[in-house]
């Protein structure tokens, strides 16, 4: 599950399909195709191809060049980085959460150092619906006063200084996503704003190696004791461990040699930006661009909603014994051998909430508004439709309310059936005086 897939699932909380088939790691658009019903959207390889050019261009230099972008929009009148003055630690570690661990440490050192600094594709996680999201934004930078920034890097052009809204908003969603799990870290760095967060684990495991080295440390020099050797302070620790220990607080060695107050040794305060930096191709070409995009409304309802969704826990819970969405494929691993009846009975076994809204976002939308239209569901002619129409659910028990009883006589009670009484008055009042015109069915 990436940020693209989080910012849908938090445009539409309702939905329990995708909620449990994300949460489960399923193939939607492999699940889509077997079901008769592929997915019509999504990025050609060329521009994916361009999109990938494009990025190492914009990171070339050890991204420098990104920084500068950074510094020049943000207009605060600080020092602009020279040269050399961009820090890029190395983030590479094994497995998912071995990279967050990586990360939560990186950013702690960077905000601690005081300097600038570039992470290329960190990796931070984030908490949804009772399972681990590990999320890959494509950088975030620390600026020397401890705050970071979410960068964001988009092929689609910004001609003028402006680009096609909806694709902003688009980034501007995804960027919320990365900006709430990166709040999870910068809560425990420094002295946070808010106490907790799902990035927790990863911090703790970084701690847990400490410790653990700590441990393997206090066993060698016990060991040395028992042989009857006095072991120096310098051979208990393994090669480099006193230069990284001296180096990872430097604050505290400054204090000792009393170069530095109380005060100037305090830890630096970290804190995520609410405006993240969004990068497209200049006019068409290929040199990059950048605006700062505020996105603390995009925040709020990406927080929002995503505190709303249903554990995954409890939706499996209420599934029949046995439910499975196993494709059942052939050794080639490409052909699936699983009845279209018996995947349809699995997917159709969870709740949907469909929208028009999702034939953009997720790769089951065809299939789920075949079925919304087969079962009448008024989701079908959009959210505003829906939320219109009240209690009233089916197209039918639309049109049943606006036929059965003349608009003039007393009122229901329910407003939505009232105004379709009345609606159904007037079209038939305007057809009466048109003979040719087509009735009303």
């Amino acid at each position: 599950m990436d940020a693209r897939a989080l910012a849908a699932l938090a445009a539409n909380p309702g939905c329990r399909r995708r909620a449990l088939l994300d949460g489960a790691g399923v193939d939607k658009g492999a699940l889509a195709q077997a079901l008769g019903a592929p997915a019509n959207f999504g990025q050609s390889q060329f521009a994916h191809q361009r999109g990938n050019s494009f990025e190492a261009r914009v990171k070339a230099d050890g991204g420098a060049d990104l920084v500068r972008l950074l510094h020049e929009r943000l207009r605060d009148g600080s020092e602009p980085p020279g040269p050399g003055a961009v820090a890029t630690p190395d983030l590479t570690a094994p497995g998912p959460q071995g990279r967050t661990a990586r990360t939560a440490l990186a950013l702690r050192e960077a905000t601690a150092a005081g300097r600038w600094a570039l992470l290329d594709h960190p990796m931070v996680s984030l908490d949804v619906a009772g399972s681990p999201a590990f999320l890959e934004p494509d950088a975030v930078v620390v600026h020397p006063d401890g705050s970071w920034t979410v960068i964001e890097i988009k092929s689609f052009p910004m001609v003028d200084g402006s680009a096609d809204p909806a694709k902003v908003g688009a980034a501007a969603r995804q960027s919320a996503v990365y900006t709430l799990a990166l709040e999870r870290v910068a809560s425990m760095v420094g002295e946070p704003e808010e106490v907790g967060g799902d990035t927790a684990a990863a911090v703790e495991a970084v701690d847990a190696a400490e410790t653990a080295s700590a441990a393997m440390t206090a066993e060698a020099a016990g060991a040395a004791e028992t042989a009857g050797q006095t072991a120096p302070a310098d051979a208990a620790a393994p090669a480099g461990t006193k230069e990284a220990a001296a180096s990872a607080d430097p604050a505290d060695e400054a204090a000792q040699e009393g170069s530095v107050t109380p005060a100037e040794a305090a830890p630096v305060r970290a804190r995520v930006r609410h405006q993240v930096l969004l990068v497209c191709p200049k006019d068409f070409s290929n040199l990059p661009t950048a605006e700062l995009v505020d996105v603390r409304k995009q925040l709020a309802v990406t927080r929002r909603q995503l505190d709303r969704l249903t554990r995954i826990e409890e939706i499996a819970a209420a599934l029949p014994e046995g439910t499975t969405f196993d494709l059942r494929l052939t050794d080639d691993g490409r052909s699936p051998t699983r009845p279209v009846d018996e995947l349809t009975a699995a997917v159709d076994a969870v709740d949907a909430a469909y929208a028009p809204e999702c034939l953009s976002t997720c790769e089951l939308a065809a299939h789920c508004r075949t079925r919304s239209r087969a079962a009448g569901q008024v989701e079908a002619l959009g959210r505003g439709v829906r939320g219109e129409l009240g209690g009233l659910t089916t197209v039918d028990a639309v049109l049943t309310a606006a036929m059965n009883g003349p608009a003039d006589e007393a009122p229901t009670g329910d407003p939505a059936v009232d105004a379709l009484r009345r609606a159904a008055a007037l079209r038939a009042e305007a057809l009466a005086s048109r003979p040719e015109a087509v009735a009303c069915r």
